[in-house]
């Protein structure tokens, strides 16, 4: 299975790495720079200083003997030991007449070139005066150098490494940020369904969003439209042809009383049990259509008990098999948020469901429940937990030989959801070794009380 990884997560690796990639490469050009910057700053400032000190240097020099010993000049005020820069004062023959209090006694280098080079561990800056007779020599400690360096480019590093993982947390930020309306969109698209086609609101969504949206209420449109189409056209085919088959009925009554011939009454009984099925087919359609109006909703209370009473009672004095329905619990119910068409429609499909796959002569009960419960047991097989799920499709009829249209549980399923309830199939039946449960939790009404007048 491919697992699909998220935008926001892959945008903010890119960028890290993007970023990551071209701040070191800028780094690493910087430090060039630096480091050639640096070595030039530090040359211009050895030159700049044996230049000062050439005038210095030749003042002290003719006012005193050079014959004696090479003089070395007192300890700066400082007392730093480790001063940055050092100097000797060589003659022509490269014998050195004066030097600093911290350079050492030997000359630093073995010829005496103007410019820059590098020997014993310092780098030199030779500047002649009087005609080459003089040299001036200022000398900086090559790990000095290197130290200073290291420290300069150390501070160059250190917020570019420092600040990478900081705009990458910044990037992700701001991309949550940005792609929040995707989320929007996102959760927006998962509330339809279809009892909620309204269109997605477009407005606070940006220019490429928008026209996503627009696209999605555009395929919403049409797809209401065939909903709607669908709807009325079984609604209306339902009514049509009730009344047609109702003369059918009656008709194939009248053959089967008149027939003088056992074929013929053979043949009269089963084109009336399918016309019996037909009407039931019709009535389940009709019901059908009903719950997918919103039938369910109301803003009256249903006793559950009154009318789980009369349905119980239209069954045993008008349908076959009524003489098996047990009814139990107390005289008066609970208030329940449902219509009370809607809620007969559910009892009766739950208890003709019961009567049709139960056992042949088994009983079928109708009782209570604690919070607003209806629970209907039938005796039977048990049907099978991974078939549970697909009892409430439309026009799904399981593993049965029994008769129906497979429209009884949907029905009632569509109704209970809109109602706010939960149906619950179980198989065996709570507390039995075989057998079918169905129970529908409803919700209690809650009356709104109003302030009273003066």
């Amino acid at each position: 299975m491919t697992r699909r990884g998220s935008l926001t997560r892959r945008l903010v690796i890119s960028m890290f790495v993007l970023t990551s990639a071209f701040g070191l490469i800028a780094a690493a050009a910087g430090s060039v720079t630096l480091h050639r910057e640096i070595n030039e700053a530090m040359d211009g400032a050895l030159r700049e200083a044996a230049r000062r000190l050439v005038p210095i240097v030749i003042d002290d020099l003719f006012s005193k003997d050079t014959t004696g010993a090479s003089r070395q000049l007192a300890e700066g005020v400082s007392g730093e030991a480790d001063d940055r820069l050092i100097f000797q004062v060589r003659d022509k023959g490269g014998r050195v007449l004066l030097r600093s209090y911290n350079a050492p006694d030997a000359a630093l280098t073995d010829s005496l070139q103007q410019g820059f080079s590098e020997n014993k561990g310092w780098r030199i800056y030779t500047e002649p005066a009087i005609s080459k007779t003089i040299f001036v020599q200022v000398a900086e400690s090559t790990a000095q150098h290197n130290e200073e360096i290291f420290e300069a480019a150390l501070g160059f590093l250190v917020p570019i490494v420092a600040l990478t993982p900081v705009s990458a947390l910044l990037a992700w930020a701001m991309l949550v940020r940005f792609l929040r309306p995707v989320g929007q969109l996102r959760g927006d698209i998962s509330e339809r369904h279809g009892d909620n086609l309204e269109p997605i609101r477009t407005h606070t969504l940006p220019v490429e969003l928008a026209s996503i949206a627009g696209s999605v209420n555009r395929l919403m449109r049409r797809l209401r439209m065939a909903l709607e189409a669908e709807k009325e056209f079984t609604a209306n085919a339902a009514h049509e042809l009730r009344t047609p088959i109702a003369g059918a009925l009656a008709q194939a009554e009248r053959l089967l009383i008149e027939a003088s011939s056992e074929p013929t009454r053979r043949r009269a009984r089963q084109i009336k049990t399918a016309l019996r099925d037909l009407a039931n087919l019709s009535e389940k359609l009709m019901q059908l259509a009903r719950a997918d109006s919103g039938l369910a909703e109301s803003d009256t209370p249903s006793d559950l008990m009154g009318i789980a009473a009369l349905v119980v009672g239209d069954f045993r004095h008008l349908r076959e098999g009524g003489e098996r329905i047990a009814l139990s619990g107390p005289a008066s119910g609970p208030m329940v948020a449902i219509d009370p068409d809607a809620l007969a429609i559910v009892i009766r499909n739950l208890i003709e469901n019961a009567l049709r796959h139960g056992s042949v002569g088994g009983t079928v009960t109708v009782a209570f429940q604690a919070e607003a419960a209806l629970r209907v047991v039938n005796e039977g097989t048990v049907v099978p937990r991974k078939e549970l799920g697909g009892l409430i499709r439309r026009f799904h009829r399981g593993s049965t030989h029994a008769d129906g249209s497979g429209l009884g549980l949907a029905i009632v399923a569509r109704i209970v959801q809109q109602a706010g309830g939960a149906l619950v199939l179980n198989s065996p039946a709570s507390g039995r070794q075989d057998g079918f449960e169905a129970i529908v939790k409803f919700r209690l009404f809650a009356q709104q009380v109003r302030p009273a007048s003066n």
